[in-house]
């Protein structure tokens, strides 16, 4: 009895020990198992930011599983950015111009806060904006807009804002007949002739190519005059081709391009996004994300570029670029 009171004795002795190495058991795989939620912003369906980011949230959160990578639905560029700089997204799709605006508070950005939180992780793709209409429309030219009814795109949108600058631009904005609305309502819309036209930005769209595949799409191409104006308002803006076979009978038009970024907020972890960003640039990673989407075959480092914009690169995808030798400045 004796013999049994001390081996109780000791147990109760040991019984505190054995509690903290099992709890330190169980802890530590909860640890290791924890991720870190990345919200990433892109556009609503039938635009192509929402696709992009799609596609790249789920290679990032397959392989790179530490990180769960929300795919936002927005406006666009111009919701993605007011939402970085209101700590509410912590990566978006965002227009170049629009990181300008954002740090001098002009435009949409004019009563938020400055843009000094916004850090660049890659060129996402050069976007182009355009208007499609149906090919018996009768519409040809972008004058002939006038007095028609036609989507300017999603509330928000990056979409809105590139359609007003440019129907400005042209002296057709107070012309037509404008509304708002997701891209994909707007291709329906057109389809069932309810709109005459609706603008899209960048290429290919999924609300376009269904138009195209479907009732036919025609893409207003603009006169080497009517670039001229655009980009003398607007000097962000650069005329561009979108080649012949974007889109389903569409020939090579003529249209206003822009710069479209990969944006961070400066309050995600230099090591998040350095991991993130030397994955994405893996020879088989991108191969992957140009397969989801056309336009990620454009990724690039783009720093000289961004930087000139007046914001930094974030400091991961700055380590991850020198390491690799891509770094401009």
């Amino acid at each position: 009895m004796k013999r049994i009171h001390n081996i109780s004795k000791k147990l109760r002795c040991l019984m505190p020990a054995m509690l903290i190495v099992l709890a330190i058991g169980m802890v530590l795989p909860a640890m290791s198992l924890a991720k870190m939620n990345i919200s990433f912003g892109g556009s609503a369906p039938g635009g192509v930011m929402y696709y992009l980011v799609g596609a790249a949230g789920n290679i990032i959160s397959r392989d790179l599983p530490e990180y769960n990578i929300t795919q936002v639905t927005t406006g666009g560029s111009t919701e993605n950015c007011k939402r970085l700089l209101k700590g509410e997204l912590d990566m978006g799709i965002v227009y170049g111009p629009h990181v300008y605006m954002a740090l001098h508070n002009q435009g949409p950005f004019k009563n938020d806060p400055t843009g000094t939180m916004l850090r660049g992780v890659a060129k996402a793709y050069e976007g182009a904006s355009y208007a499609v209409t149906l090919p018996d429309s009768g519409i040809k030219t972008m004058n002939d807009l006038i007095g028609k009814k036609v989507a300017l795109g999603p509330p928000g949108s990056g979409t809105v804002f590139n359609s007003e600058n440019v129907l400005r631009a042209l002296g057709l904005l107070d012309k037509i007949k404008p509304s708002m609305m997701s891209f994909a309502d707007a291709g329906r819309a057109v389809e069932n002739r309810q709109i005459d036209a609706f603008f899209q930005s960048s290429a290919p769209a999924g609300a376009v190519t269904q138009l195209a595949e479907t009732k036919g799409a025609y893409v207003i191409p603009f006169t080497d005059e009517e670039m001229a104006k655009i980009v003398k308002d607007y000097p962000f803006y650069y005329a561009a081709t979108m080649k012949e076979g974007v889109y389903k009978d569409v020939p090579a038009t003529q249209m206003p391009y822009l710069t479209v970024y990969w944006v961070a907020h400066e309050r995600v972890p230099e090591q998040a996004i350095y991991d993130i960003t030397k994955l994405v640039f893996q020879p088989d990673i991108m191969k992957q994300l140009a397969e989801a989407h056309k336009s990620w075959k454009q990724l690039a480092p783009d720093t000289k570029r961004f930087i000139h914009l007046g914001a930094p690169m974030h400091p991961g995808a700055e380590k991850y670029y020198k390491e690799a030798g891509l770094w401009e400045e």
